[in-house]
């Protein structure tokens, strides 16, 4: 590909995706990053890789991908373009040859990204306090030099995800990662045996249950059922304020469960996941406002998270490794007036579940469920009358049943 005599910020210019970004970022970039010499024989797992970008710079690996080698030699055009894809995370690549690698860390390229895009925070449009002021401009600098402090995804959560995508694992294997925490192994036998999934026979052992909902519908369940774990603080004056969070995540969730699958077209276990999810970048603002302003003033607290919860969220997703679709919704999912595209996506689902939890709390601050764009791309216009949609309204059970596995009742 180049020199590696060649400096790094002027190497990032020319490989994609990091082109796109400004020139000074750029700059931020590269000295962030990391060289790593390559020897015959080591291989390069995607998922253990997905905290970094890679780029081949010199040398040849044999790239598998989608099951399929290919050979990737360094002075290729390919090598322009990251090694592994954002979503193919049972990729590998073996190095065939001496090489080098090209480490970039993908939460600060993603952090930079969200700032130069349009969505991104201006903070000299709005007057704020000298308190909230404050607060902001710290919390934004450590959000754009990669030093707020994120959650961590929960253990069973990442060891689920990392087993469901080893072909090797076996239902006993799945059963013995649930069987790490009570909490989940409870709520994914109480999901087994609720309305989610109608079975006629009650299950009473977690390889029974894994067995009924099949290895994609746990994989989500385990992580959605683990974030409890994440919505936590231990400042007296801030439980209140997670609390509610909590709950209104775990509403928003259920009424994704019920929209995605009546529509047929989304995953409804991945939409549950989303709609927990949508909020999440809440969780680092109270932790940070837990640890420096403990007694701020609660109207200063929500104009701090309206400003930059979107932003915390999106950070927290790619810390996570939760993929460019989990981004959009954390990104976008209180952007009424989004334009979306031809398909329906997650978003989409996540918006007017929402709105129609607002709706049915009685807020008019918001737009109405049927009035915003995503609804257009859901299946629900002629199944929509008044301030009702029947199939939410009439899957009740379906919903109680997702919310009491969520919060472990």
């Amino acid at each position: 590909m180049s020199s590696t005599h060649e400096p790094l910020d002027q190497l990032l210019s020319r490989l994609w995706p990091l082109q796109e970004l400004k020139a000074e970022n750029r700059v931020r970039l590269a000295e962030k990053a990391k060289l790593v010499d390559l020897n015959p024989g080591l291989r390069l797992n995607a998922r253990d890789e997905h905290r970094w970008i890679n780029y081949l710079l010199t040398g040849k690996v044999n790239l598998m991908s989608n099951g399929k080698p290919h050979v990737l030699e360094a002075d290729s055009s390919r090598a322009l373009r990251p090694l592994f894809g954002d979503e193919r995370l049972q990729d590998y690549a073996v190095a065939l040859t001496q090489g080098r690698l090209l480490r970039v860390d993908r939460q600060l390229f993603e952090t930079f990204k969200a700032d130069e895009t349009s969505t991104g925070i201006e903070l000299e449009d709005v007057e704020y306090g000298p308190t909230e002021g404050a607060i902001i401009a710290r919390l934004y600098q450590d959000c754009m030099s990669n030093q707020l402090d994120l959650p961590s995804v929960p253990d069973v959560a990442l060891k689920i995800q990392r087993a469901t995508e080893d072909p090797a694992t076996d239902l006993n294997d799945l059963a013995r990662i649930v069987q790490m925490d009570m909490a989940v192994t409870g709520g994914l036998i109480k999901a087994a045996n609720s309305a989610m999934y109608g079975g006629t026979a009650p299950v009473n052992h977690v390889r029974d249950a894994i067995r009924r909902l099949g290895t994609n519908a746990t994989r989500q369940l385990v992580i959605s059922i683990a974030m409890g774990q994440v919505f936590k603080t231990d400042v007296p004056s801030l439980k209140q304020r997670m609390h509610t969070l909590w709950d209104h995540s775990v509403h928003v969730s259920a009424l994704c469960y019920v929209i995605a699958r009546h529509c047929g077209r989304l995953d409804a276990e991945h939409a549950l996941l989303a709609g927990l999810l949508h909020d999440v970048g809440v969780v680092p603002i109270l932790d940070y406002v837990g640890k420096h302003q403990p007694d701020i003033d609660p109207e200063e607290l929500e104009r701090i998270i309206a400003r930059l919860h979107a932003l915390t969220g999106e950070l927290v997703i790619n810390h996570w490794g939760l993929g460019p679709d989990m981004s959009l919704v954390v990104r976008e999912a209180d952007h009424w007036e989004r334009a979306g595209g031809e398909k329906v996506d997650y978003c989409d689902v996540i918006q007017v579940a929402q709105l129609y939890a607002y709706a049915k709390a009685g807020r008019n601050d918001v737009p109405r469920f049927d009035a915003v764009p995503a609804f257009s791309r859901l299946c629900l216009s002629e199944v929509c009358a008044g301030d009702r949609i029947d199939p939410v309204e009439e899957a009740e059970a379906e919903i109680r049943a997702v919310m009491d596995m969520l919060r472990g009742d």
